[in-house]
């Protein structure tokens, strides 16, 4: 097998940038005939019992169905399968999200890459992939952790008017676009909990995080982490978490191409944040709480050294929890600070 050193679709690196890992992918691309092709099987978005209303115009449902396996057939081992920028930006249809596409095959974390990068002059969309991350970091302090060439790694770089305030918002619109692509691409029932765990079944299969930079000239950079475990097994699944985890390879009882499924995540995030850019907060807060699986429970919340118990009401228009507390008193919580207990 014969290896290529790749930097990115455009040989795009700064001189600023250290290259922490060889970035390559494998000139092979011979593919199992098991692997799903996520562009022909593409599944129509469907939430049982809900109507989407008044949605934006830069929306739209996919119209295919999914391939089905039978639900006790096991996942075959496959040859590793490397994110190849040119594939992935081939029949890329986005107005900002992939503007630029780097791969690495190991790094500490796509956020630290993408810390350095954010300080450039670097291309609005820019994503940042990598087969491992030897550090890579969750909400609250919590570490990642998938095995190489397992999952979607990747960090966003982009530049958005949105108010630091809103950054929950912000978390939850990313949140929704993972939710609806796992939804129309997979049939698989995800969910959210509030406000940045991708859930199948009550297991988690991913997470956002989202933290904010400065660039040249004082410019906000918005730098989106997401971690989804796609072909993880349940033996490499890591066991002491605070939520249990899947993948979405064990839930659709199949190996996933894993460039298709990253060109339909870029898409949809694609849309999400040009719904947000247009400040339908409205109709993302609706969709958010629809897939919210802590909407109508009882919860705690941690917000600093305080703890507060009651019943999840709503979301708010800038993405905080609304919590209806024993006395009455409506409290809203935000997702930057505050924590709900498992």
């Amino acid at each position: 097998m014969i290896y290529d050193i790749v930097m990115s679709t455009e040989n795009y690196f700064h001189e600023n940038v250290s290259l922490q890992a060889m970035v390559v992918y494998a000139t092979n691309k011979s593919r199992n005939n098991r692997v799903l092709n996520l562009d022909k099987h593409q599944a129509k978005r469907s939430v049982q019992g809900e109507e989407h209303r008044n949605k934006p115009d830069s929306m739209k449902q996919g119209n295919n169905t999914r391939n089905h396996q039978p639900r006790n057939e096991a996942i075959l081992p496959e040859t590793p399968e490397r994110l190849n920028p040119d594939e992935i930006k081939r029949e890329l249809r986005t107005k900002i999200v992939g503007s630029s596409v780097i791969t690495y095959e190991q790094t500490t974390s796509t956020m630290d890459i993408a810390k350095r990068i954010a300080r450039t002059g670097f291309k609005n969309g820019t994503v940042i992939f990598a087969e491992e991350q030897t550090q890579g970091k969750g909400r609250s302090g919590h570490s990642w952790f998938c095995p190489r060439y397992k999952g979607l790694l990747f960090t966003l770089l982009v530049r958005h008017n949105i108010s630091p305030d809103h950054l929950c918002l912000f978390i939850g619109t990313i949140a929704v676009s993972i939710a609806e692509t796992i939804r129309e691409t997979l049939q698989l029932p995800a969910e959210i909990k509030w406000p940045n765990d991708i859930l199948i079944g009550g297991k988690k299969v991913g997470g956002v995080i989202i933290e904010l930079e400065r660039g040249i000239k004082n410019q906000s950079v918005f730098l989106v982490g997401i971690g989804l475990n796609v072909n993880t097994s349940e033996k490499e699944l890591p066991k002491q978490t605070h939520l249990p985890a899947t993948s979405l390879a064990i839930e659709s009882h199949r190996f996933l191409d894993r460039i298709s499924l990253a060109r339909a995540l870029l898409q949809d995030i694609d849309k999400w944040l040009s719904i947000l850019k247009d400040e339908h907060f409205g109709y993302i807060t609706e969709r958010w709480k629809n897939l919210c699986i802590n909407v109508g429970e009882t919860v705690t919340i941690k917000d600093g050294d305080a703890e507060y118990t009651g019943k999840v009401i709503d979301i708010s228009n800038n993405g905080g929890l609304m919590l209806k507390l024993d006395n009455g008193q409506i409290k809203i919580f935000r997702g930057e600070h505050a924590t709900i207990k498992s």
